[in-house]
């Protein structure tokens, strides 16, 4: 199928444009979604009757992490049908198996940021203002609003530390570019050990706060 000049500028840009809205969409979903399950289950006192239960606090704080997941990984699925692909008719060029692996790597990450300001937080008005200083700094600084190699170079160095930047940065090279698992090992390394040791974070305050509450 050939294009005009416009026709294809217009393609190249609606790609990372809706990948950078994707990611923005489930940043804000699974953090605002794992962080207030978690705080809920404080509020309501229903965290002494998972005390009772032969249950772990890992597996208490898992089944919370991997049903957010599930939720918003169909979501993510049917917008990048139906709306990626079957609106703004913007193809994927990347296996579509690798870059669902990779979205749910990300959301293991962003949810166990969610559970970690969920825990943290004593009321969803606190929630609520950590939320505010957590989402901005991942949208903002994740590369789909400005280049990273434009931002200062200090703040290039904190954004390392994003797990949005490795997710956008391995969003585009799929989609965008077909590129393949062995050319994406950093960031997919990237969001496994900083989802890892934001479970772990969560994981130990929120064995603390049972503890505490028992």
């Amino acid at each position: 199928e050939i294009y005009t000049r416009k026709d294809t500028l217009s393609l190249h840009d609606a790609l990372p444009i809706s990948m950078s809205a994707l990611l923005n969409q489930l940043s804000v979903l699974t953090i605002v979604l794992t962080g207030a399950a978690m705080l809920r289950e404080r509020e309501h006192g229903t965290i002494e009757h998972l005390m009772v239960m032969p249950l772990s606090p890992a597996e208490v704080a898992l089944s919370k992490v991997l049903a957010v997941m599930v939720i918003v990984l169909v979501a993510f699925v049917g917008s990048l049908v139906v709306v990626v692909k079957g609106v703004l008719g913007v193809p994927v060029a990347g296996p579509m198996p690798l870059l669902l692996a990779g979205t749910a790597l990300y959301l293991w990450a962003a949810a166990a940021i969610g559970m970690l300001l969920g825990t943290l937080a004593r009321s969803m008005a606190q929630f609520a203002l950590l939320i505010i200083m957590v989402i901005i700094p991942i949208i903002m600084l994740s590369g789909g609003f400005s280049a990273i190699e434009s931002q200062p170079e200090a703040v290039q160095h904190l954004t390392f530390f994003l797990p949005s930047r490795h997710f956008l940065a391995f969003a585009k090279a799929v989609a965008f570019r077909g590129a393949g698992i062995e050319a994406l090992w950093l960031p997919v390394a990237m969001m496994a050990a900083l989802g890892a040791v934001s479970f772990a974070a969560s994981l130990a305050l929120f064995r603390r706060s049972m503890s505490v509450t028992g």
